[in-house]
């Protein structure tokens, strides 16, 4: 192949035509690609370059975070530039190590030596480093034909241009950084109407950790449910990995040596924020070193704050909801004082008559069993006709203590109380009342199923949070073979419509456990 003549130089009109020229094209540009397309056909009249390629250097995270080419040969081009964007090269490691200052020939190429396929003939190249204030911006590559290098007179012109090409780089860095901010702003608010339209925590805890990774761009995210025995994951998400922007060098981010993350295996960098007035924290995790700006930071304060409203949202909802049941359950409950409960008490009175009258003692046995039976049932309709008193006129230590009468007296039980003096303080009405709900659904089950002598009911406050434990000494059962009946499903939903969690536990020949907990609310802790 020809050797084309080598650069004799630019008298000074010409050189500032060529810059004017140049810098003319790059305002237009706004990003990598755009700027090496601009300066090729310009430097390729006067150098005879046909090839170049650009690595934009995010100082932040320490790496090559965007790569621009134009007139590439095949064996660069191929696999969408796989030869450029994976691994390190010479003129990287120099660049970041502060052993390039100034335009260079690069004659030993990595790149180029290990690509495969048609090359172009080219062999070696020309490294200009691209900095602005002493902040380095990243590496801009020119290649000629053949084994040419540059001569001094065409790196001092490659090195001016380099500034300006620096100046396009910088601007389009914070034009890109102003772009995705725009768009967070943007996701961001669809994220937050989305989660207005849900009414359950859970739904909206899901929905949470999913729109910070597909809505917001975060690699990985998590909710955290804070509690006295620290934190527990209620909601993840995560982007997959052939989804990731990557790194076209690692030189500077091998420093920071990863670590096992919450959701991520390896982390590099994470950030975390609670969400106001909850017992909530949204977490988020990057395999970049320095992944997060203040603008991120931001970002996610915002998303806390809209994530607390439909929190809030939810319980109101779900307050609504329980002002409703307890309206028809009061209904309920003065009707079936009226008919039932007087007709189970003359019931009851029938039964002592014919236990007088009977001689025969089998006849006694089936009447004290129909008695038992109807002293079960009285026990459950007075407990049922106790949500006709107005729940905030009566402390729930109080409440907890008529109920414990009435199963001792009634069915001979021994239920012991252990409470919290402060439980009144730090429960709000309808936390009471599904509390309350709790207690006694577990309670009726002990009695239809587990045979129990003893019943403890137990409630301690830890940090922002109230722990419920209800056990008892019956037979137990296998928990793995529980079902999802009525009652089950009535206990879990009317903890999780406060904001809590449920679990029973249970082994055969050694009782059951119920446990729950509440969150403080807010007013208690004012």
């Amino acid at each position: 192949m020809p050797r084309p003549p080598e650069f004799q130089g630019l008298d000074d009109p010409q050189q500032v035509a060529l810059l004017k020229d140049i810098a003319e094209s790059l305002n237009e540009a706004t990003d990598v690609n755009t700027i090496t397309a601009a300066i090729l056909p310009r430097l390729g009249g006067v150098l005879g370059l046909k090839t170049a390629w650009a690595f934009r250097y995010d100082p932040q995270r320490g790496s090559f975070v965007e790569v621009g080419a134009s007139g590439l040969p095949p064996a660069l081009k191929n696999h969408d530039a796989q030869a450029l964007r994976g691994g390190w090269c010479e003129c990287q490691e120099r660049l970041v190590k502060g052993r390039m200052h100034t335009a260079v020939n690069i004659v030993r190429c990595s790149r180029l030596r290990d690509a495969e396929g048609d090359k172009h003939d080219l062999v070696f190249h020309a490294s200009i480093p691209l900095r602005t204030k002493h902040k380095l911006l990243g590496i801009l590559n020119v290649a000629l034909p053949g084994r040419q290098v540059f001569t001094p007179e065409a790196l001092n012109l490659l090195r001016t241009i380099g500034f300006q090409v620096a100046v396009a780089v910088d601007r389009a860095a914070i034009l890109s950084d102003e772009q995705h901010h725009v768009h967070q702003l943007r996701e961001l608010a669809l994220v937050a109407q989305a989660l207005t339209t849900l009414t359950t925590i859970p739904d909206i805890v899901h929905r949470a950790a999913s729109g910070l990774v597909q809505n917001l761009g975060f690699e990985a995210a998590g909710i955290y449910e804070r509690d006295g025995e620290g934190s527990r994951e209620v909601a993840r998400a995560q982007r997959p990995l052939s989804s990731l922007s990557p790194e076209y060098s690692y030189l500077e981010d091998s420093k920071i040596s990863p670590t096992p993350g919450k959701i991520l295996t390896e982390v590099r960098s994470e950030l975390s924020l609670n969400v106001p007035l909850t017992v909530y924290r949204v977490h988020v995790e990057s395999s970049l070193a320095h992944s997060f700006s203040s603008l991120d930071t931001n970002i996610l304060s915002a998303f806390c704050g809209h994530l607390a409203a439909a929190l809030e949202s939810a319980r109101l909802h779900a307050q609504s909801r329980t002002d409703a049941q307890w309206s028809e359950r009061r209904r309920l409950a003065a009707d079936l004082h009226d008919s039932v409960s007087q007709r189970l008490f003359s019931a009851q009175l029938l039964c002592r008559a014919a236990d007088v009258k009977s001689k025969d003692p089998a006849v006694t046995t089936l009447l004290g069993q129909v008695e038992s039976l109807i002293r079960e049932s009285q026990w459950a309709m007075r407990s049922l006709v106790h949500t006709l008193r107005p729940p905030e006129r009566t402390p729930l230590r109080d409440r907890l203590h008529e109920r414990v009468t009435l199963v001792s007296e009634a069915l001979g039980q021994h239920v012991h109380l252990k409470l919290d003096p402060r439980i009144d303080d730090l429960l709000a009405p309808e936390q009471v009342e599904a509390l309350l709900g709790v207690v006694d659904e577990a309670v009726q089950n002990t009695l239809k199923h587990a045979s129990a002598e003893h019943i403890t009911v137990s409630i301690r406050v830890r940090a922002q949070r109230i722990y419920f434990t209800i056990a008892d000494d019956g037979k137990g059962f296998n928990v793995q073979h529980m079902g999802n009946g009525y009652g089950l499903r009535s206990m879990q939903e009317r903890i999780q419509l406060q904001g809590g969690t449920l679990i029973v536990k249970g082994h055969p020949g050694h009782g059951t456990t119920v446990r729950f907990s509440l969150p403080v609310t807010e007013r208690s802790s004012s």
